[in-house]
């Protein structure tokens, strides 16, 4: 690991321009691990060119908004992408033409890629990951820098809650803590909710389907969006609404999204190794936390019906009892 970190510091050393990219539909860790990693170089690089590229999430805007890079950027640049398992997903066109690739990963490494790789499935977010990095280097690590990582560590790992939160974890936490940035400040961000929000997840709650096995579902049309005036980019962050019901084993949302014409299906759990039954259907991410894009609603029964099949026969990931 130690080499590894050494390889990219060289490497950011050794690049005028640098690009940190992520993966489509940027959530807390893909922003939080871009954009850190992004303002750790400009901070104590100042003569380099540090740029990022990708859309934007307005309900992460206060952590940043990327640009919107053309061809001509990325040439003679180095290119460090975060918290993205495969190619398909990386937030960027033109991430190919660039001089050389960096993967800074923490999903399984189904899909290797890059000229320089550092994958560790272990570890519960991309920004863990870069904040080791940053304080590796011995180089200055800003409040504002240690406040992207920490909020891509506490996304990812719903505030310390999920299965790879390690003491590793908690000590980088401390760490980025102690660069003094106003950690109330990012939770009002992240949690404070409208009522017209709340009211909205009470009806999705309403609308609960469980299986015989224990498989929770929620199915949410684009018409229930529109009705609702909900985006879909907030709703389907909400899918651990039922992460907390007994009863409940595997968990997921289907999610229309009519403007890209598929449904996104987010499935969790707690045990079982959903994972699995994505990578069926095209999909992937980790053992506990998957996703698939389907290209209609054709598919959801099917889905339905291999996660139950895991429970019956007690498909669990090591050491996830």
């Amino acid at each position: 690991m130690r080499e590894k970190m050494d390889l990219i510091l060289a490497k950011i050393k050794e690049y005028d321009k640098i690009i940190c990219l992520r993966h489509i539909s940027p959530d807390g860790d893909a922003y939080g691990s871009s954009f850190g990693l992004a303002n750790f170089i400009k901070e104590n690089y100042p003569t380099k060119k540090v740029l990022t590229d990708g859309e934007t999430n307005d309900n992460l805007s206060f952590l940043g908004v990327p640009e919107k890079l053309t061809a001509a950027d990325y040439q003679n640049a180095l290119v460090i992408v975060t918290d993205t398992a495969n190619t398909e997903r990386i937030d960027s066109l033109y991430w190919q033409t660039a001089q050389e690739v960096i993967k800074i990963d923490h999903h399984p490494d189904d899909t290797p890629y890059g000229d320089l790789s550092w994958v560790d499935a272990k570890r519960i977010a991309a920004s863990e990951m870069v904040s080791e990095l940053v304080f590796h280097s011995k180089l200055k690590v800003s409040s504002q820098t240690a406040r992207l990582l920490y909020t891509g560590i506490i996304t990812d790992s719903n505030r310390f809650l999920f299965r790879n939160t390690t003491s590793t974890t908690l000590i980088l936490a401390s760490k980025l803590l102690a660069t003094g940035f106003d950690v109330q400040e990012i939770y009002q961000h992240l949690y404070l909710e409208s009522w017209v929000n709340v009211k909205f997840k009470n009806y999705l709650q309403s609308l609960v389907e469980i299986s015989a096995h224990g498989v929770g579902y929620i199915k949410i049309t684009d018409e229930m969006l529109q009705q609702h005036q909900m985006a879909y980019d907030l709703v389907k962050g909400w899918v651990n609404i039922l992460a907390n019901i007994k009863e409940i084993k595997i968990w997921l949302f289907f999610i229309e999204n009519k403007a890209e014409n598929f449904v996104s299906v987010s499935m969790r759990s707690r045990h079982y190794n959903v994972n699995k039954v994505a990578k069926k259907y095209h999909g992937g991410g980790h053992l506990l936390a998957s996703g698939i894009k389907m290209p209609n609603w054709n598919w959801w029964v099917a889905i339905i019906n291999d996660l139950d099949n895991l429970i019956i026969n007690n498909d669990v990931v090591e050491g996830a009892n």
